[in-house]
């Protein structure tokens, strides 16, 4: 009984770590295309601000045209940071927003309505892209993958001790 419970608990561990891995790697690849492939620019506008994020921050909304065809992207953050010091940021182009106790970036002052951005979009597929700079993810999502794989080689070598 101890080798198929063994063989079954196996299984459901590479079952869901196979899952898991797969989705962090299909995030990733997802990431790096819009990153890589996102080569061509053109300046976009200021239409109006987003403020649907997890703090209520107003993130401008960039229209661009390409081909004729118009599309919208927002200026994004990778992450949003909150401190209890009086830091502030200096840099609106970094890829984490600090939300401290100092004053924080005010967007629609630095980017208010008609103020002109750069979009880099993918020429294949304009609606793919970003604004003034990349801000993804892809770190994130390789660490996901090397934990997701070390920890599941780390189950594995407990499980064959233990059995």
């Amino acid at each position: 009984m101890t080798a198929t419970l063994f063989w079954l608990i196996l299984g459901i561990l590479t079952l869901v770590f196979l899952i898991m891995l797969l989705i962090f790697y299909t995030l990733y690849r997802r990431e790096i295309k819009v990153k890589t492939e996102s080569t061509a620019k053109v300046m976009g506008e200021v239409v109006a601000f987003d403020s649907k994020n997890q703090l209520l921050i107003s993130l401008p909304v960039v229209e661009y045209q390409v081909g004729g065809e118009r599309y919208q992207k927002t200026f994004t953050y990778a992450y949003f940071r909150e401190t209890s010091s009086k830091s502030r940021q200096t840099n609106v182009f970094d890829r984490t927003y600090v939300l401290g106790a100092g004053k924080n970036l005010d967007l629609r002052m630095i980017f208010p309505i008609g103020s002109p951005m750069t979009v880099f979009y993918n020429p294949n597929e304009p609606q793919i892209g970003f604004v003034e700079r990349y801000a993804g993810l892809v770190g994130f999502y390789k660490i996901g993958m090397i934990l997701t794989v070390g920890i599941y080689l780390g189950l594995i070598c407990i499980l064959i001790l233990v059995f």
